[in-house]
């Protein structure tokens, strides 16, 4: 598929619910809009005098990242932040690192109206992302201060960059990369967590998910090992890396719809990023 007909179906794609008809209702819980961003706290969450566990979920749908965070099981509260657009609108969005800082302020001051302690602080950040969504990573990424507020990092088959040189070579644009592999450098070390899953997808113009999966591992010094674990059906991981707090799984798959799958499954690597 090229990259024309790829950016021309992924909007269809990203609102087709797991089954044919309408969205499955949200899952139970409270929910606020921020200025940027729906907050929602599950039904099952309970306060931790420790304070909260935010996740940041960048594309997709609202409600499939929401049962996704009940699904994963963690002690957690997401803001899911849907814009309308691919990479480059995320990336404008969160360009101004005061909007991240914008959202933890915003999840604190509704606190009170979601059943959060009104006190509790903030203390672990995971942001996960899916497909177009990287474009608003990438750009949290490049704010020190914003860096090391993150904690984890969950990227389902998204992680894209564009090519330096001969585009026939297919090189992978280093600049492009530089956050993602600062933060896979501090996992792979055990000082940050970072999942990474990709499908087989290859767009003609620009580095896939693929490439850019194997330009982190190739500044790591590391090679994949295959295998054939079936995660969830249609989502079957045929080569994986793991070191310390780096996770790395490739999954079969060229279609639009295996694409979705990764989003459809996202609590699936994100039980590889759960707290300790």
């Amino acid at each position: 598929m090229n990259a024309r007909a790829w950016a021309s179906l992924l909007p269809a794609v990203l609102v087709t619910p797991r089954v044919a008809g309408q969205p499955p209702p949200e899952p139970p819980g409270r929910r606020a809009d921020l200025t940027v961003g729906r907050l929602f706290v599950p039904e099952t969450y309970r306060a931790d005098p420790a304070g909260i566990h935010l996740v940041l979920h960048l594309h997709g749908a609202h409600w499939a990242a929401e049962q996704a965070l009940v699904e994963s099981g963690w002690n957690a509260v997401m803001v899911s932040a849907v814009l309308n657009g691919l990479s480059g609108v995320y990336a404008e969005q969160f360009r101004d690192p005061a909007v991240f800082r914008s959202i933890l302020t915003e999840v604190c001051a509704h606190a009170g109206d979601v059943g959060l302690p009104a006190d509790a602080p903030i203390t672990r950040v995971t942001v996960t992302s899916f497909s177009a969504g990287f474009g608003g990573v990438r750009e949290l990424l490049k704010h020190d201060d914003l860096y090391e507020r993150i904690d984890a990092l969950v990227m389902a088959d998204s992680i894209h960059a564009g090519f330096v040189g001969d585009p026939a070579l297919r090189q992978v644009d280093p600049v492009a990369m530089e956050g993602f592999l600062r933060f896979a450098r501090d996992a792979a070390a055990g000082r940050k967590t970072m999942v990474i899953s990709h499908s087989e997808i290859r767009p003609d113009t620009y580095a896939s998910t693929t490439e850019t999966a194997d330009y982190l591992l190739s500044q790591l010094g590391a090679t994949r090992e295959p295998c054939s674990d079936e995660w969830a059906p249609g989502l079957t991981c045929t080569s994986r890396f793991e070191r310390a707090g780096f996770h790395l799984f490739g999954f079969m798959g060229t279609t639009a719809p295996d694409h979705m799958h990764h989003f459809h499954h996202l609590s699936l690597p994100m039980q590889h990023a759960a707290p300790h």
